[in-house]
């Protein structure tokens, strides 16, 4: 019996150990960090425009560059240089539409399942963008998921969203939000934060405020405390643009549940509303959205059925275009808006 009840002992002891190794460094409650703002020397860098009027900015979850599929039933592993290429198409995309400030969600830094590549950094360098600010959300030593065979399991984990801009990055904050109380504990050790980074850009003479977010997927309470509070800190810190992923359908769309080999469920959920409460400004504003919904799908990429990503913009600001771009490289499609941020510096009439 005391041999029984000593290697039961070993056994607990050894998977606490095992979780603890696992889920470092043990991460679930919300966490506000002052972040540094990396400066690099991108290839082919060009002179920008020193006082700009026009911004153009773009927000895209990218999926680590993995596509369709990369969590779930079915999930199939790459190799590098699929990895490699993708970047590479990245950078031709991210040249073709040429924005000045890039919100990216779900962009691996040094993870396992994408071989240790920057994917932030490096797409700064070749697609010149001087200044990124990364916000790591999920960091773990190994992550089991998906869950069989254990060769497609994630591994090591440094994840999360970065802002990639031409213009300098004068201060970085990022805000880890609180793992939703409806999950257990130990899964809450391996799952990622969902979160919001702040940043200050210097634009020419006009400073902006804006921040990046990547909001809760599964459990619409927690959305709404997610957006309640970014709510409050768009007013207190008189935030400029937010953009990202939310996680959440417009009030008008047409369709809320029932998707296509999917169970989100949108129904009941006042997200959309609740953000409006901000007082800012929505690109693509619902009496727009509704005329033509599919226009503005952005997920998933190949038969977008939904909207979930967005740009907000405060109402001294003036929205140029904005428009969903076409791509295949992940299961989201950008978003990208041109926003006048100032006056024209030059009379238009003058010959």
């Amino acid at each position: 019996m005391k041999v029984a009840l000593l290697i039961l002992g070993g056994l607990i002891l050894l998977l606490v150990v095992v979780l603890g190794w696992c889920g470092y460094p043990w991460s679930i409650s919300e966490k506000v960090l002052k972040s540094e703002v990396v400066h690099l020397e991108p290839e082919g860098m060009v002179n920008n425009e020193e006082f700009p009027t026009v911004i153009k900015v773009q927000t895209w979850n990218l999926s680590f560059l993995f596509g369709e599929g990369s969590e779930g039933p079915g999930y199939q592993a790459r190799d590098k240089k699929f990895f490699e290429d993708q970047l590479n198409h990245l950078v031709t995309e991210i040249k073709n539409s040429a924005p000045d400030i890039i919100c990216l969600q779900e962009i691996d830094f040094e993870s396992h399942r994408s071989f240790d590549l920057n994917q932030a950094q490096l797409l700064a360098v070749k697609a010149a963008y001087p200044y990124v600010a990364e916000a790591v959300s999920w960091h773990a030593n190994y992550i089991p998921f998906p869950y069989w065979p254990i060769e497609h399991h994630f591994g090591r984990m440094k994840s999360g969203g970065a802002i990639l801009s031409k213009y300098p990055i004068l201060s970085h904050e990022l805000h880890l939000l609180r793992k939703p109380q409806s999950q257990p504990w130990w899964y809450n050790i391996f799952y990622l934060h969902r979160y919001y980074q702040q940043v200050e850009i210097e634009l020419g003479d006009k400073k902006v405020k804006l921040i990046n977010v990547h909001l809760e997927a599964f459990d619409k309470e927690d959305r709404k405390g997610q957006i309640l509070n970014l709510v409050e800190k768009i007013k207190k810190d008189k935030i400029d643009i937010v953009a990202g992923d939310f996680n959440m359908v417009p009030a008008s769309a047409a369709k809320k549940a029932r998707f296509k080999n999917s169970t989100d469920d949108y129904e009941n959920d006042d997200s959309y509303n609740l953000m409006l409460t901000s007082e800012l400004l929505e690109v693509i504003p619902e009496n727009i959205y509704s005329l033509d919904e599919a226009r503005y799908f952005t997920f998933p990429a190949s038969k977008p059925d939904r909207r979930l990503d967005y740009i907000f913009y405060n109402k001294s600001l003036k929205m140029i275009k904005a428009e969903v771009l076409p791509s295949a490289l992940s299961d989201h499609l950008p978003l990208r808006a041109s926003i006048q941020i100032a006056e024209p510096k030059f009379n238009p009439y003058s010959q």
